[in-house]
């Protein structure tokens, strides 16, 4: 009976045979790469904006070893490669890399086209996406090398803490989590409303086409076309054109000139103190003329001072 062969090497042996036999005449034996996929590593040393080649970068790569050359043949040296394998991407994702920064670029082995798969810096990046984008960080529980029972970073447990904006056609919202409850904030922008709500909901901001609103607990102050309102609580300051509301708008009444006030209080103490008593001993001033000449110095005492019943913390127009 003949038996199987069951060295555990020997069907490796084989399959790296055959994968020799295929590759043979292709693969760069300076390198071990398959001709024209190795990557390369240079610096961008031109970017491309107009001609035949806009859009493309060129790139020098960095060489091992010290070449003469001349104006005619650059060592190194890729001219128009793309940014991308897609060439006509700008509805997608553009990467336009920095100038002389390092990028590394491989090469189409179909085609022959050049492009680049990373990028060290960049000077714009530009993301169209037909339905939504997501960017955002979620924290995770850190990954613990001593401990044989932790989970694999893949099924590591989130903390709750985060940060990610989504992006639909007509809106885009901003959320931000942090370690407590109440550390929690989210902006929303439509083509309707800017609203912010920060701390579940303790402060919020609505900015609209018909009213701006700052809240925060009981204190509120709104804008609109009609009116400018200030509130707290069951207190209220309302500007229309034209006229002030303190408290509220119903139940008021007309507000007073605190000076003008003074004024004629004093201008009614001159006149009571002069009025005359006719007795048998003839006219006779009030009794009290007194009390009369001491409150009319009060009045102008406050009146001069600002103090007592007339203040410079409420003004009021003339």
């Amino acid at each position: 009976m003949r038996k199987n062969n069951t060295y555990p090497g020997s069907n490796q042996s084989i399959r790296e045979a055959i994968q020799k036999i295929a590759l043979h005449g292709l693969v760069n034996p300076s390198t071990g790469t398959v001709h024209d996929t190795a990557k390369i590593t240079g610096y961008v040393a031109k970017i491309h904006t107009d001609g035949d080649l806009a859009g493309t970068i060129d790139v020098q790569e960095y060489l091992a070893l010290s070449v003469a050359e001349d104006e005619g043949a650059k060592m190194g040296y890729h001219e128009g490669v793309y940014l991308s394998a897609i060439q006509d991407n700008s509805k997608g994702m553009v990467i336009i890399p920095k100038l002389y920064s390092e990028v590394t670029i491989v090469i189409d082995p179909e085609t022959k086209q050049e492009y680049v798969s990373m990028f060290s810096h960049v000077d714009i990046i530009r993301l169209d996406s037909h339905e939504e984008v997501v960017i955002g960080v979620t924290e995770r529980e850190e990954y613990d090398l001593e401990d044989e029972d932790s989970p694999d970073i893949k099924d590591l447990e989130e903390t709750g803490v985060y940060a990610r904006t989504t992006y639909i056609k007509n809106s885009s919202i901003t959320e931000v989590q942090g370690e407590g409850e109440s550390d929690h904030t989210i902006q929303t922008i439509d083509d309707t409303k800017f609203q912010v709500i920060a701390g579940n909901n303790k402060s919020s901001q609505l900015i609209d086409k018909k009213k701006i609103q700052l809240k925060h607990d009981k204190a509120e102050m709104t804008l609109d076309d009609g009116s400018a309102t200030l509130k707290r609580g069951s207190s209220s300051v309302i500007a229309k054109d034209g006229v002030v509301y303190l408290g509220n708008e119903s139940g008021v009444d007309d507000a007073v000139l605190g000076a003008e006030l003074a004024t004629i209080l004093m201008d009614i103490l001159n006149y009571i103190s002069q009025v005359k008593t006719t007795t048998q001993l003839g006219p006779q001033p009030p009794l009290n003329v007194a009390q009369f000449i001491a409150l009319k110095a009060k009045i102008n005492s406050f009146k001069n001072s600002h103090s007592g019943f007339l203040t410079k913390k409420v003004q009021v127009q003339k």
